[in-house]
């Protein structure tokens, strides 16, 4: 994982829910990621904070998904930021686009970190990766259980397509609330069960990625 992340780990930049390469150099820091909640500062809220969070990344597409010499590699760090963390740190940044690094948020919590090889990429389901069962909530201490913690995600990914004879390397950091919208009520948080990655490969060998479950709904 080491290696991997020291290869391709070179300009690291915050998205929120996007699906463009692009957005890396577009997006501003000063962005929260979006909710429609209403925000109260430091709400004590520990119910909207899962026991245990699932981790998904998916390769939606690769053209060359039938070559066996195709292989993907995904190596991630999912943290816990307090939202007290999250605005000491928001306050040190420029205004405008700004693209800070993970060390930038001092007091963010590990919650896992890993690495992973796939070379059977033939089948959608063959080219996910799924961890079940991360430890969340008591990882975090009681008093920093509010309504908008931040879950940070770092990945670095390296695909090579056989077909088109390209090996692709990026890497990013998504920034999410710990909780999220209950679908039932817009104006009401629940608890997330699950972290997404998701990552495309076009035909012209541009990646594209997104920390939207609603990309991988559109794909069924």
């Amino acid at each position: 994982m080491k290696d991997l992340l020291t290869i391709v780990c070179l300009q690291l930049s915050v998205i929120f829910g996007t699906f463009s390469p692009s957005a890396l150099a577009m997006t501003s820091f000063a962005v929260r990621p979006q909710t429609f909640r209403v925000r109260q500062r430091n709400l004590y809220a520990p119910h909207v904070y899962a026991e245990k969070i699932d981790f998904l990344a998916t390769l939606l597409n690769l053209p060359g998904a039938q070559n066996k010499r195709s292989y993907w590699e995904l190596s991630y760090q999912l943290y816990f930021l307090p939202e007290a963390k999250y605005d000491e740190a928001s306050r040190r940044f420029p205004q405008g686009g700004y693209s800070p690094t993970p060390e930038e948020f001092p007091g963010k919590i590990l919650l896992t970190t890993g690495h992973q090889k796939k070379t059977h990429l033939s089948t959608p389901e063959e080219r996910k990766i799924l961890l079940t069962g991360v430890d969340f909530k008591r990882k975090v201490p009681d008093a920093q259980r509010t309504m908008f913690g931040v879950l940070i995600t770092v990945w670095a990914v390296k695909i090579f397509d056989a077909e088109l004879k390209t090996t692709i390397y990026e890497s990013g950091m998504f920034l999410t609330d710990a909780s999220e919208v209950d679908p039932n009520d817009q104006k009401q948080a629940i608890a997330r069960k699950t972290v997404y990655l998701i990552f495309s490969v076009t035909p012209k060998g541009t990646l594209n990625y997104s920390q939207s479950p609603g990309i991988l709904a559109a794909s069924r």
